[in-house]
């Protein structure tokens, strides 16, 4: 049970938050000891049916009652949670009486699993809720409780659509409680930001609530609570200008998303650095690169995604160097400089690692296929592919403030979550941030058909199955999602689309804008989407009910993403809420990047038992599921090498030449 009521400060200047210092290696066998117990998939289970019976039962005397009378309870029920906590009793009657008011305020009622999922969130844990089970409306439930309970509550999503569609729908049922919804996107300004987190409610993107976090933190230069107290009555102006008003109680929306595969990379502030000879240097190492020669000077590995310079390429630029200014004088720094041209030249590609749009280099997320706003790669490399792709060169940046995703928010007093895709990442969920794993039963039983994957040699056959595939379920009235891995191929298959004269719609990176809106047209008769990964993920596709009669949606997954958990995604967006649909994989191996020597071996034995064998598709599908796990594992162990940093740093954030 989470005691909430100690945790609501009497002045929220203090800005309270959680310290988490690096455990050492007796609190983390503690930590995993714990894990056993809380990861188990039965914990909660009988409690938790229990609950729902709870809330059935409050709900027949809520039936009776006018909407003055529930808010008169739940007014009492708010004073009794801020006394005790959340107790089960008291959580189910507001339960009830939230169901209730949604009934009659958006005309949606909670199923029982939704109640299910709320409760679980409410345990500090991680609800998982297959696509379609209503994850938007069953968040207002842990939300309406905690705000009671007089926690400042932020709703965390993972882009600035979602962000204020979630907000719109919710905020009726929100009002009726007499609670106030703020909401920050990328386009809100200072003043509007001060004042949605003012608010009772905020629904915030991850990456603008951590960055606006840091900002904060700069203007204070300040670590304890007290500290940051004595300082503000110091200084009222300083008061005035700072944003969040402590880390209260968060729910995480696309969990895993943003808990995990955000966090490989830490969030910066940066500053400019206008340094003419940096500049030149940057531009001089990328003329130098030119002059190398592939194979000779330099090996490339595009399956690793590596260059290396070869003895005679690091004496070729130790000679093409000279007479050069003084920042090619040392080794270590001119080999770096140049190796960076040489990655932006042979492994960071337009259109997959990037996308060029109005003269700017706008990173792609390699697992969600978005574009990730006000990002860009250090040391160099982002002028380097600005050179690259004939763009105006930036000025470097230099660090001001950083945090990770992880020390971030394991800051929160009380953190939960939800998503479709979590049991994957469960145990590193738990380590990272304590948080444990609670699937839920879905409201209707699944009813999806999953074909046997197939695997082809070549790009060329594998598009030309898709083709046919296609043919077959637009004649049939169905709908079709075609996944692929990156803009690039997306691409690809519009064109063989065109060719085949399959009228089609292309999602990607290029159209983040509106994203929601195309994926919402999908369950359309004989509608076929080419979309790149997780691209509108949260957004429901309604099957037209000729399309239902016919099948459902068909989803087609083109490659094996970086996780297996964005497959599931993918897959899940098939079948939702017990309508029918099908899923199928038609993969190659052109141009696959193997890097395990078992992979290599289990595909050698597929080829030579024959691709077209059973026995052969066996083995080459399992070499893919190989490499996969091996990918996570480098995500996985890139992750915890961010958190490490942090962890070194004394889990402070690092100041410009300081440490607060």
């Amino acid at each position: 049970m989470l005691k909430i009521a100690s945790h609501a400060p009497a002045d929220y200047r203090h800005r309270p938050e959680r310290k988490r210092p690096g455990r050492d290696w007796l609190e983390q066998l503690e930590v995993r000891i714990k894990g056993q117990f809380e990861l188990n998939p039965w914990r909660l289970t009988l409690r938790g049916q229990r609950f729902v019976r709870k809330v059935s039962h409050y709900s027949l005397s809520c039936e009776a009652d006018t909407d003055q009378c529930l808010l008169e309870r739940t007014r009492v029920l708010s004073q009794a949670l801020r006394r005790q906590g959340l107790v089960d009793t008291l959580v189910a009657e507001i339960f009830a009486i939230i169901r209730e008011m949604s009934g009659r305020t958006l005309g949606m009622r909670h199923f029982d699993s939704q109640l299910l999922g709320g409760w679980i969130m409410l345990q500090g844990r991680v609800a998982e809720m297959k696509t379609g089970e209503g994850k938007t409306l069953t968040a207002a439930l842990p939300v309406i409780t905690a705000a009671l309970s007089g926690l400042p509550v932020h709703v965390v999503t993972v882009n600035d659509y979602l962000t204020q569609r979630d907000a719109e729908e919710m905020q009726p049922l929100y009002q009726c409680f007499g609670f106030n919804v703020g909401v920050i996107t990328h386009e809100v300004t200072p003043p509007q930001r001060r004042h949605a987190y003012q608010a009772d409610i905020l629904y915030v993107t991850g990456k603008e609530l951590v960055f606006d976090y840091l900002r904060d933190r700069m203007k204070m230069d300040q670590e304890e609570p007290l500290r940051l107290h004595v300082e503000a009555l110091k200084s009222p102006k300083l008061e005035s200008q700072l944003q969040i008003r402590g880390l209260h109680f968060a729910l995480v929306d696309e969990a895993d998303s943003v808990l995990i595969d955000e966090s490989r990379t830490p969030l910066i502030i940066s500053g400019v650095q206008n340094n003419e000879d940096e500049q030149q240097f940057i531009e001089e190492a990328y003329l130098l690169s030119q002059e190398l020669l592939l194979d000779k000077d330099f090996t490339h590995k595009p399956e690793r995604r590596e260059v290396e310079f070869t003895e005679q390429g690091t004496a070729a630029i130790r000679h093409l160097c000279e007479g050069l200014g003084p920042l090619w004088r040392g080794a270590i720094r001119r080999e770096e400089i140049v190796h960076k041209a040489l990655q932006a030249r042979y492994i960071y590609q337009a259109d997959k690692d990037y996308l060029v749009r109005e003269g700017k280099i706008e990173l792609v997320d390699p697992l969600t296929g978005r574009v990730m706003e006000g990002r860009s790669w250090e040391k160099g490399l982002h002028q380097m592919i600005e050179l690259k792709e004939a763009c105006e060169l930036t000025p470097q940046r230099v660090t001001q403030a950083r945090i990770s995703y992880q020390n971030f928010f394991r800051r929160y007093l009380c953190l939960s979550g939800m998503t479709g895709t979590a049991w994957e990442v469960k145990q590193e969920l738990w380590d990272t941030y304590e948080l444990a794993v609670s699937r839920i039963p879905t409201y209707r039983p699944e009813i999806r058909e999953t074909y046997p994957a197939k695997v082809f040699l070549t790009a060329e056959q594998r598009w030309q199955a898709v083709i046919e595939r296609c043919q077959a379920l637009v004649i049939q009235q169905r709908a079709i999602l075609i996944g692929t891995n990156s803009v690039a191929d997306s691409e690809v298959a519009s064109d063989y689309l065109q060719q085949a004269g399959i009228a089609h719609q292309v999602l990607s990176a290029k159209q983040d804008k509106a994203e929601a809106e195309i994926v919402a047209q999908a369950g359309e008769p004989g509608r076929v989407m080419v979309a790149t990964n997780m691209a509108g993920r949260g957004t429901d596709i309604k099957l037209a009910p000729a399309v239902k009669a016919a099948g459902g949606l068909h989803v087609i997954l083109t490659d094996r993403y970086e996780s297996g958990r964005v497959d599931r995604q993918l897959a899940g967006r098939s079948a939702r809420q017990g309508d029918p649909g099908s899923f199928e994989m038609l993969l190659t191996l052109e141009d696959q990047p193997i890097k395990t020597i078992s992979a290599k071996g289990l595909i050698a034995t597929g080829l030579s038992l024959g691709i077209d064998t059973s026995g052969g598709q066996k083995m080459v599908i399992k070499a893919l599921q190989v490499e996969q796990q091996f990918i996570e594992r480098q995500n996985y162990l890139a992750r915890q090498s961010t958190l490490d940093y942090d962890v070194k740093q004394g889990d402070l954030l690092a100041f410009s030449g300081r440490s607060n």
